[in-house]
């Protein structure tokens, strides 16, 4: 997978956040709504649309969770600390200034892309996507990102990778 695919990927991330201050604004009648929220129904539509590319694009190979432990967890843990300024503060400050927004939004972007925070992306989770910490038969840890829900290790599946240490379930 290349940079900019990585990037939008992280990026999708973020819809939860702007979402959140779109409806914000929407619900205290501040203008500037409408930007906020259209951008958060953005960024999902480029989740979809890119992991369905990524899917079809990269090269297919089996692939067999010798174990596994579920993170979706953190995708709660995640979305709390997104959530987390909209319960502690009557006025979010940031909001009212686009540049400080940008600023904002852009740290917490830079903050996910450097710790290759695929596993923490709520719009995937949202798309039925669940997360595994997993080994593979070659003893190597790898995050698992899988349409389905995995029960029992053992079981071969199609994937393709999008990183050195990321797999994508895909449908044969």
């Amino acid at each position: 997978m290349n940079r900019l695919a990585k990037l939008l990927l992280i990026a999708t991330s973020l819809s939860p956040l702007l979402g959140a201050i779109g409806i914000s604004k929407w619900a205290k009648r501040e203008d500037g709504h409408g930007g906020w929220i259209l951008s958060a129904v953005l960024l999902a539509f480029v989740c979809r649309t890119l992991l369905a590319v990524l899917s079809r694009r990269l090269s297919k190979n089996s692939f067999t969770p010798r174990e596994f432990q579920s993170q979706d967890k953190e995708v709660l843990v995640f979305l709390l600390t997104y959530l987390l300024p909209f319960i502690s503060s009557e006025k979010l400050s940031f909001t009212d200034e686009w540049i400080v927004g940008a600023y904002i939004v852009g740290i917490v972007l830079l903050s996910l892309i450097h710790a290759d925070a695929f596993h923490f992306n709520p719009v995937m989770s949202l798309f039925g996507y669940h997360f595994y910490s997993v080994k593979g038969s070659d003893d190597l840890p790898y995050l698992l990102i899988a349409t389905d829900q995995i029960r029992r290790p053992g079981h071969a599946m199609s994937t393709v990778a999008l990183a050195h240490n990321i797999k994508l379930q895909i449908r044969a």
